[in-house]
């Protein structure tokens, strides 16, 4: 339930999207789908507190009210080229990835929506594609681990970690956030205006567990061993498999040795 139901709204200078804050929501991303035909392109939907926040294959994504970022921006994309629109969540990743090497870490691409710092999870990212009768929208819904503490990560079930964890002291959160979505959409304007090639080398950069052992199990759940080679130019893996050689990767399960490590794909 929406306990908030006027929100506190944020527009800095200069900038095209405008961030409302609500109080609790349920979910961002369910918020946005259901006002995205009465609001502005780029209109940012944060919730102070995520009571139902949900990842990829409704997965549950915990987050500390008042302390992470829970939120869902509205992307136009009607006039971007539908095979562009399965790299949304690999843009949004490597948005993350920039935003947290200006804090001095290094992160890596969990491919293609989970970001890592020393093997932790600190951001996941959903991206869902809405269509009206005459306008598509992409609701992106990312929630990043900002001040949680060791405590309250350790309960998730997968090796998670935060920027306070990993500073070692609080970082405000509307400042990040401002610098996030700033990079957002630039990242978004290059895909909308050039396709996927830069965006693509940059990713490549920080690709996680390349040339590394890993277990992939398909959709009819036979699985094999390889590891992966590179990042297509559509976004896909391009993966080398024991026994089928080499092949490029879309949906199913991915297992990474000796990490915490196992996470469906599509």
């Amino acid at each position: 339930m929406e306990k908030e139901l006027k929100p506190e709204i944020i527009k800095p200078d200069g900038a095209v999207y405008t961030i409302y804050k609500y109080a609790e929501l349920d979910s961002t991303n369910e918020f946005l789908r259901h006002h995205c035909s009465t609001l502005a392109d780029y209109s940012v939907i944060w919730a102070n507190e995520q009571t139902h926040g949900r990842g990829r294959f409704t997965r549950v994504w915990n987050s500390v009210p008042g302390q992470d970022l829970t939120f869902s921006i509205l992307l136009p994309l009607t006039s971007l080229e539908e095979k562009l629109r399965q790299n949304i969540t690999q843009i949004a990743a490597l948005s993350v990835t920039q935003l947290l090497e200006v804090y001095g870490l290094k992160p890596s691409v969990k491919w293609p929506n989970d970001v890592l710092v020393h093997g932790k999870k600190i951001s996941g990212i959903l991206c869902e594609i809405v269509k009206s009768k005459n306008n598509v929208y992409g609701i992106l819904g990312i929630g990043l681990n900002v001040n949680s503490m060791e405590e309250f990560l350790a309960f998730i079930g997968i090796p998670a970690t935060s920027l306070r964890c990993e500073l070692r002291h609080k970082v405000i959160r509307l400042n990040l956030f401002k610098k996030l979505l700033e990079t957002i959409i630039n990242c978004f304007s290059v895909l909308c205006q050039s396709g996927f090639t830069q965006n693509r080398m940059e990713l490549k950069k920080r690709l996680a567990f390349v040339n590394e052992q890993i277990i992939f199990t398909d959709v009819k759940q036979e699985s094999y061993s390889g590891r992966i080679i590179d990042l297509n130019d559509d976004g896909t893996l391009l993966f080398e498999c024991e026994k089928r050689g080499i092949i490029s990767l879309n949906s199913g399960e991915i297992t990474f040795n000796n990490l915490y490590l196992k996470r469906d794909y599509q």
